[in-house]
């Protein structure tokens, strides 16, 4: 059972790193669903700044809390799920045509859907919790090593994110690259 604390710790620290270097990386997308949700302008700057820090503050709790402290790491995420969740309930009710956000241009907009996989990411922390408030996490807390190794993991995903947002301005169009090549050619 412990390996299942692990696992459920590391799913949804990723889940929580990839989701803030979405946030971070597209922050004009993220403020943009928060200001089309009709949040005050306040709010929306706000929240576009805390919610990232918080996602990052969560995936490293999840990951660097004492085994005795895992269960409250899961209560937390589970409580910003929710809180998650209420927005993406109140934007679909008000039938507000607004992208998620969530995970940069890729969270999908509001919807069935992505509020269903909010429900499973908040199914997956209450389980967490459950689970660690009966069975000790395998990971032995702070540690230098530990934390060493969920930075270079973070940095990773906000590397691996950033280059999957660039990705189709980098891609050479072959076509559009021998036209190129013939105007300047012609131009010769």
């Amino acid at each position: 059972m412990s390996i299942a604390v692990l696992a459920l710790q590391l799913a949804l620290a990723l889940v929580f790193v990839a989701s803030a270097a979405a946030k971070v990386l597209r922050s004009d997308e993220f403020v943009a669903a928060l200001r089309l949700s009709h949040l005050p302008e306040p709010i929306a700057v706000l929240t576009a700044v805390a919610v990232p820090a918080l996602e990052i503050g969560l995936a490293f709790w999840l990951v660097l809390a004492p085994p005795d402290r895992v269960p409250s790491a899961f209560v937390a995420a589970g409580a910003l799920l929710i809180a998650f969740t209420v927005w993406m309930g109140w934007v679909e009710a008000r039938r507000l045509r607004v992208r998620c956000g969530c995970f940069g241009a890729g969270g999908g907009e509001v919807g069935p859907r992505t509020i269903a996989r909010n429900l499973g990411l908040l199914v997956l922390a209450l389980t967490g919790w459950g689970v660690a408030s009966r069975v000790a996490s395998p990971l032995s807390g702070l540690s230098v090593e530990l934390l060493a190794t969920m930075v270079a993991v973070a940095l990773c995903v906000a590397l691996l994110q950033a280059l999957r947002m660039a990705w189709p301005h980098m891609v050479i169009d072959y076509e559009s690259f021998q036209r190129r090549g013939a105007t300047a050619l012609e131009g010769e």
